[in-house]
């Protein structure tokens, strides 16, 4: 007894000695700096590392844009690529690129002339209404078919779902979306081959894509959760005091395995808002993805670093708040079962 009243009065002794208090703000300061580091360092990796890569290629957007667009003499291209700084040492190219990318300026591009990060604002809102049909039709499918397999694990609907889901699993992106364009555009001609603007229909086809690939691993993980948890002792304690499994996966089952699945939403987001770069070029899709597969034919550098970047920003900003997110739901859990 007279041990912890000592250990008390020190604890509190020590809360008042002035170096202990900026010891403490120093730490709480260098726990939000240190992740901020991290984020820049990475960037910067991915930046130094994507500039290099773009040096090794044997031509550039002289070779394949404006020598094919025009007849260009050998003196011509060449002072076309002084014009376009091409002809300066790497060094100097990556100095200029680094420090406008540190100002907020992602530079111009090649092509075009027009502003990178103007380019790329204008092709997001396309990447972002394919993300949210894509992620909300998956979870409209995954979500219900994942807890039923789960609940009824072992019977004959559970084992036609999963070999559907085994045979989405295999089939990559491409291949559905050349079948679906061939079929249901070319064949049935039920829907248009190229997307237009402002054309509800165009979205359908990129969107089944996505969806039919997204929803048979949502439907494996979802399953796996919720065998797990099925498995639980409180489940049993559950159904033994007479709860209904309407009550029990409203009320308690679904807040359970909301984090993993928070985290596998967050991640779809992130990739889907990256741009998926061969669907929306098979669909003919004005997104991101798109403007990196021209960017990467066409060799205009400045673009595909932008998207690079971009690129590696989301899957920070999404994992890391898929992570925060998850934290707080599985306090909330925890803070409402201990009230309970």
């Amino acid at each position: 007894m007279i041990d912890d009243k000592a250990r008390t009065e020190t604890n509190e002794t020590s809360k008042l000695v002035p170096g202990n208090r900026q010891h403490s703000s120093w730490r709480s300061y260098i726990k939000y700096v240190e992740p901020l580091l991290y984020i820049i360092g990475v960037l910067w990796v991915v930046a130094t590392l994507t500039f290099g890569l773009m040096q090794l290629t044997n031509d550039d957007v002289v070779d394949q844009v404006f020598s094919q667009q025009q007849s260009l003499s050998v003196e011509a291209q060449a002072e076309k690529r002084t014009d376009l700084g091409l002809t300066a040492p790497i060094w100097v190219q990556y100095g200029r690129w680094l420090g406008g990318v540190i100002q907020g300026d992602l530079g111009q591009s090649l092509v075009t002339g027009e502003p990178v990060s103007a380019l790329l604002w204008s092709k997001l809102p396309a990447s972002l209404l394919l993300m949210g049909s894509a992620v909300g039709l998956t979870l409209l499918i995954s979500l219900p078919l994942g807890l039923w397999t789960a609940h009824n694990a072992g019977t004959v609907g559970d084992r036609l779902v999963r070999g559907i889901t085994l045979f989405g699993n295999t089939m990559p992106n491409f291949f559905t979306a050349l079948l679906l364009l061939y079929v249901v555009a070319l064949k049935l001609n039920w829907l248009p081959v190229i997307a237009r603007h402002n054309d509800p229909a165009a979205l359908i086809l990129p969107t089944v894509t996505l969806v039919w690939s997204m929803s048979a691993k949502y439907i494996q993980q979802i399953r796996a959760l919720a065998l797990d948890e099925l498995s639980k002792p409180y489940i049993t304690g559950l159904r033994t005091r007479g709860l209904s499994w309407y009550m029990i996966y409203s009320r308690y089952f679904l807040r359970a395995i909301a984090g993993p699945i928070v985290a596998l939403v967050a991640l779809s987001c992130g990739s889907l808002l990256g741009g998926v770069t061969i669907v929306e070029t098979i669909f003919m899709w004005d997104g991101v993805g798109k403007m990196a597969f021209d960017a990467i034919t066409d060799r205009d550098y400045p673009v595909l670093q932008a998207y690079v970047l971009w690129l590696a920003a989301l899957y920070i900003l999404f994992n890391g708040g898929a992570d925060l997110l998850q934290t707080k739901l599985n306090h909330r859990e925890r803070e409402e079962a201990g009230h309970e």
